[in-house]
Protein backbone atom coordinates (compact mmCIF):
# COMPACT_ATOMS: atom_id res chain seq x y z
CA UNK A 1 0.00 0.00 0.00
CA UNK A 2 2.72 2.49 0.92
CA UNK A 3 4.75 1.53 -2.13
CA UNK A 4 1.84 2.44 -4.41
CA UNK A 5 1.35 5.73 -2.58
CA UNK A 6 5.02 6.63 -2.92
CA UNK A 7 5.17 5.66 -6.60
CA UNK A 8 2.06 7.70 -7.49
CA UNK A 9 2.87 10.74 -5.34
CA UNK A 10 4.63 13.49 -7.35
CA UNK A 11 7.87 14.57 -5.72
CA UNK A 12 7.95 11.55 -3.46
CA UNK A 13 11.73 11.22 -3.63
CA UNK A 14 12.15 14.75 -2.28
CA UNK A 15 9.73 13.97 0.54
CA UNK A 16 11.54 10.76 1.47
CA UNK A 17 15.01 12.31 1.43
CA UNK A 18 13.82 15.36 3.38
CA UNK A 19 12.21 13.24 6.08
CA UNK A 20 15.36 11.12 6.35
CA UNK A 21 17.55 14.22 6.77
CA UNK A 22 15.21 15.70 9.37
CA UNK A 23 15.35 12.47 11.36
CA UNK A 24 19.14 12.28 11.14
CA UNK A 25 19.64 15.93 12.14
CA UNK A 26 17.29 15.53 15.11
CA UNK A 27 18.96 12.28 16.22
CA UNK A 28 22.46 13.77 15.95
CA UNK A 29 21.41 16.96 17.78
CA UNK A 30 19.95 14.94 20.66
CA UNK A 31 23.10 12.82 20.80
CA UNK A 32 25.33 15.90 20.95
CA UNK A 33 23.13 17.43 23.62
CA UNK A 34 23.36 14.26 25.72
CA UNK A 35 27.15 14.11 25.47
CA UNK A 36 27.51 17.79 26.38
CA UNK A 37 25.09 17.58 29.32
CA UNK A 38 26.51 18.40 32.74
CA UNK A 39 27.26 15.11 34.54
CA UNK A 40 26.36 16.58 37.95
CA UNK A 41 22.92 17.47 36.64
CA UNK A 42 22.47 13.93 35.31
CA UNK A 43 23.44 12.48 38.70
CA UNK A 44 21.05 14.85 40.48
CA UNK A 45 18.17 13.95 38.17
CA UNK A 46 18.86 10.20 38.46
CA UNK A 47 18.76 10.38 42.27
CA UNK A 48 15.70 12.64 42.37
CA UNK A 49 12.98 9.95 42.55
CA UNK A 50 14.85 8.15 45.34
CA UNK A 51 15.89 11.21 47.32
CA UNK A 52 13.99 11.87 50.54
CA UNK A 53 15.52 15.27 51.23
CA UNK A 54 14.03 18.32 49.59
CA UNK A 55 16.47 20.48 47.67
CA UNK A 56 15.15 23.68 46.22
Amino acid sequence: MFKQFIENFPGSQVYLITSLWLFLVFFIAVGIMLFRMNKEHVDYMSDLPLSEEEEI
